[in-house]
C-alpha cells in the first residue's frame, strides 16, 4: 500500500500540463490550457487542463481526473503502473509491495505461450518454408521473432494449467476455444507488444491463404486495438530521432520497412488510425508519412487516417505505391526503391486533390463543385488550425489540377465557413467567477475572501469556496464543481490577482448594500410606526450614499 500523503505529493510534483502536452496539443486559454480531447473524437477543443487544480476536464465527454487517472486512461494500463511513472519523473521514491498485478500475470502468460510457439516455428518445415518464401533470412525470421501454432494444438491451455490459472481466468485472456484447441492453430505467429516491449497479444497469418488470412487475439482490458500500434516499441527511438513517423497497414508491411532500413516504421492493427494511435505518437513526433495499401480500401483508410492526424495538427505525406502494398513493392523491387518512395512522398494535399479528382469529373461544371465542396471541409480544418502554409498549398495544389485561379479557388474554399462556424456564447464573467478564480488560484487571497459574506454568493460558489476551504483532494471534486472551476478558470483572462480582488471586492460591498436596501425598502412597505420609519429612511439615505461612493447609484429617498 502508499500512503495518501506520498500520492498526494507525486501528484503535487508533476506538472500536469507538460504531461497532457506529451500526447495532446495544448493553447493557453485564461489561466488553463485547451484542446482535442484524446478520449473521445471532437473538432473543436473541449478538453482543458489546469496547473493549478492539477486537473484535466472535457466538457464534451466528462472525462475528467488528475495526473495519475489521465497516465492511466491514455496509456490503459493500472493505477499502479501509472503512479510508479509518474514518481519516476519527478524523482519521488516509490516502494511499492511485490505482488503482481493482473496485467503482469497476462504479460507473463502470453511471454510463456510464445516461448513454446517459438519453438514449435524452428521444428515446423513447412512455416519456415512459409517465412523464407517471403525474403527473410534465418537471421531475419529470428530477429522479427515468428511463432507456429500446429494444427489441434492445446499449447495455450497447457501452460495455463502449468501457471496454476484456472480455465474461466484463462479463457478470458483468448488464446484458445471451449474445446481447448488454441486460438491461432496451423497459424504463423507474430509477437504483438505495448510500446514498452510486453506481448499483449498476438497476431496469426494462414499458411494456406484461409480465410481471414490475419487473426488478431481478442479484445482484453490490457489490449485495445485502437491504441496499440504494431512494431512501436522498436520504432519509438528512430521516431523521436528522426523525427517523423512511417505508418502502414500490415504485419509485413512495416517489417519490409525495417528490413529496408527504415526503424521508424509502424502498423495499425487492421482498423484505420485512431486518436489513441495519435496520442501514443505526439510526445515523439508530429510528421507522418502514410503508406496504407494501394487498393480502393487502403485509399478510404488513408483518407480516414488523414482526417485524424490533420485535426490533431499533424504534417503529414502520402506514399504512392507502385504494387499493392509495401511489403509487395519491397521484396519485387528491393530496400533502396521502397526507401525512395519515402522521399517522394506526396504533401497531404496534393494527395487530397489527385485522389478525390479520381470521384469526380472536373471539367464539368457539377463536378468541380462537388470536387470542390468535397476539399472544403479540409480547407476549413486548415483555416481553423490557423495553418495558412497548408491552406495555401491546398489553393495551388487545386488551381494546378482545375481551370481556376487560385483566387477563385481560395473564394470557393471559403464559401460557408462563416455559416458552419459554432459560435459560442458571450458570458462574461460575474463576480462570482472572479471570486472562485481568485480563491482557486491565489492562496494567500482566501482569508480576505472568506471574510466576504458568503450569503452573497451564488449556491455553486459557496460549496466549490467551502470545499477548497476544507483542503480536501481536489480529484474528489464532485463533476458539477469540477465543471464549474474549470469553466471559471477558462473565462477569466490572468491578471493582478490583488487588483482583481479589490475590484471585485468592491462589486460585492455593492452587493451587500443593495440587499440591506432591499431589506429596508420591504419594511418601510409595512411600517406604521414613525419612529421606527425616521429610522429606516436615516439608514436608506446612509446606504445609498455609501452605494454612490463605490460607484453604484439609487435612486429615492
Amino acid at each position: 500500500m502508499v500512503s495518501k500523503d506520498l500520492i498526494e505529493k507525486i501528484k503535487q510534483s508533476v506538472d500536469i500540463v507538460e504531461l497532457v502536452s506529451q500526447y495532446v496539443s495544448l493553447q493557453k486559454v485564461g489561466s488553463s490550457y485547451r484542446g482535442l480531447c484524446p478520449f473521445h473524437v471532437e473538432k473543436t477543443p473541449s478538453f482543458f487542463v489546469n496547473p493549478v487544480l492539477k486537473l484535466y476536464h472535457c466538457f464534451g465527454c466528462g472525462a475528467s481526473g488528475d495526473a495519475i487517472k489521465f497516465l492511466q486512461e491514455i496509456e490503459h494500463i493500472s493505477f499502479r503502473e501509472a503512479l510508479e511513472r509518474l514518481a519516476k519523473m519527478v524523482g519521488v521514491e516509490l516502494k511499492l509491495s511485490t505482488g503482481r498485478s493482473e496485467k503482469d500475470l497476462y504479460v507473463e502468460y502470453l511471454t510463456r505461450v510464445f516461448a513454446e510457439y517459438k519453438k514449435q516455428f524452428e521444428q515446423n518445415k513447412v512455416a519456415v518454408e512459409y517465412v523464407i518464401k517471403r525474403g527473410f533470412s534465418e537471421s531475419e525470421a529470428k530477429s522479427y521473432e515468428f511463432g507456429f501454432s500446429p494444427e489441434n494444438s492445446r499449447i495455450a491451455r497447457r501452460v495455463a494449467h502449468s501457471m496454476s490459472l484456472p480455465d474461466e481466468k484463462a479463457f478470458q485472456y483468448g488464446l484458445y476455444k471451449p474445446s481447448g484447441v488454441d486460438l491461432f492453430e496451423g497459424r504463423l505467429i507474430m509477437p504483438i507488444k505495448d510500446e514498452n516491449g510486453k506481448i499483449i497479444a498476438f497476431a496469426g497469418r494462414s499458411l494456406d491463404d484461409r480465410e481471414p488470412k490475419y487473426l488478431n487475439s481478442p479484445e482484453t482490458k490490457f489490449f485495445s486495438k485502437k491504441s496499440v500500434l504494431f512494431m512501436l516499441d522498436r520504432a519509438k527511438k528512430a521516431i523521436k530521432s528522426l523525427d517523423f513517423a512511417v505508418i502502414c497497414e500490415g504485419y509485413f508491411d512495416a517489417m519490409a520497412f525495417h528490413r529496408a532500413g527504415v526503424t521508424n516504421a509502424i502498423a495499425v492493427l487492421g482498423t484505420s488510425l485512431t486518436r489513441e494511435h495519435v496520442s501514443k505518437l505526439m510526445p515523439l513526433s508530429k510528421n507522418v508519412i502514410l503508406a496504407f495499401d494501394n487498393d480502393e480500401a487502403g485509399i478510404k483508410a488513408t483518407l480516414r487516417s488523414l482526417k485524424v492526424l490533420v485535426e490533431a495538427s499533424f504534417d503529414v505525406a502520402v506514399v504512392k505505391l507502385p504494387e499493392k502494398d509495401p511489403d509487395e513493392t519491397y521484396r519485387k523491387r528491393g530496400p533502396e526503391y521502397l526507401k525512395k518512395l519515402l522521399s517522394e512522398a506526396l504533401p497531404f494535399e496534393d494527395y487530397l486533390v489527385e485522389v478525390y479528382e479520381k470521384f469526380f469529373n472536373v471539367t464539368s461544371s457539377a463536378g468541380l463543385e462537388k470536387y470542390i465542396a468535397t476539399l472544403r471541409s479540409w480547407a476549413q480544418i486548415l483555416l481553423k488550425d490557423k495553418r495558412m502554409d497548408r491552406y495555401e498549398r491546398l489553393i495551388e495544389a487545386v488551381s494546378g489540377r482545375t481551370r481556376l485561379s487560385t483566387s477563385q479557388v481560395s473564394e470557393m474554399l471559403r464559401l460557408q465557413t462563416a455559416a458552419t462556424t459554432v459560435t459560442s456564447k458571450s458570458t462574461l464573467p460575474t463576480e462570482d467567477d472572479y471570486i472562485a478564480y481568485l480563491y482557486i488560484t491565489c492562496e494567500k487571497l482566501r482569508n480576505k475572501i472568506d471574510e466576504i459574506d458568503s450569503q452573497l454568493f451564488g449556491e455553486k460558489t459557496r460549496r466549490l469556496i467551502s470545499f477548497l476551504r476544507e483542503k480536501k483532494d481536489l480529484s474528489e471534486l464532485s463533476p458539477e464543481l469540477r465543471e464549474y472551476a474549470f469553466a471559471v478558470l477558462a473565462k477569466i483572462p490572468e491578471g493582478d490577482p490583488e487588483k482583481m480582488f479589490v475590484d471585485v471586492r468592491k462589486r460585492f460591498a455593492r452587493k451587500a448594500v443593495e440587499r440591506e436596501l432591499s431589506q429596508i425598502d420591504s419594511k418601510l412597505a409595512f411600517c406604521r410606526d414613525d419612529e421606527e420609519r425616521g429610522l429606516l429612511l436615516k439608514r436608506r439615505l446612509e446606504l445609498v450614499s455609501q452605494l454612490r461612493s463605490l460607484g453604484g447609484d439609487r435612486s429615492g429617498t
